[in-house]
């Protein structure tokens, strides 16, 4: 079965839901135990500081991923609805 424009946009839009669940895992995990990178049990200064910056950059990616997303599956949406009113004009 041969698939239609819709149905591809749809699995896109499936794929961006997948990302974004994912992304917002990824935050929320690293959110909830950013105590375990900010407060390393090191004595080193040194490897505080990489881990809270390992801490930053997590959040920061994971930020960065869900506003993306976000922005794609707008677009998405964008398209779909034009496709279905230029197909009510039809």
């Amino acid at each position: 079965m041969k698939k239609t424009n819709l149905d591809k946009v749809e699995d896109t839009n499936i794929t961006l839901e997948t990302v974004l669940g994912l992304a917002q895992t990824v935050n929320d995990l690293v959110s909830d135990n950013i105590t375990l990178l900010t407060d390393y049990p090191s004595k080193s200064n040194g490897e505080k500081y990489q881990a809270n910056r390992l801490a930053t950059k997590l959040m920061a990616l994971s930020t960065a991923t869900i506003q993306a997303t976000e922005k794609a599956q707008g677009q998405v949406n964008t398209a779909v609805k034009s496709l279905m009113e230029a197909g009510d004009q039809q």
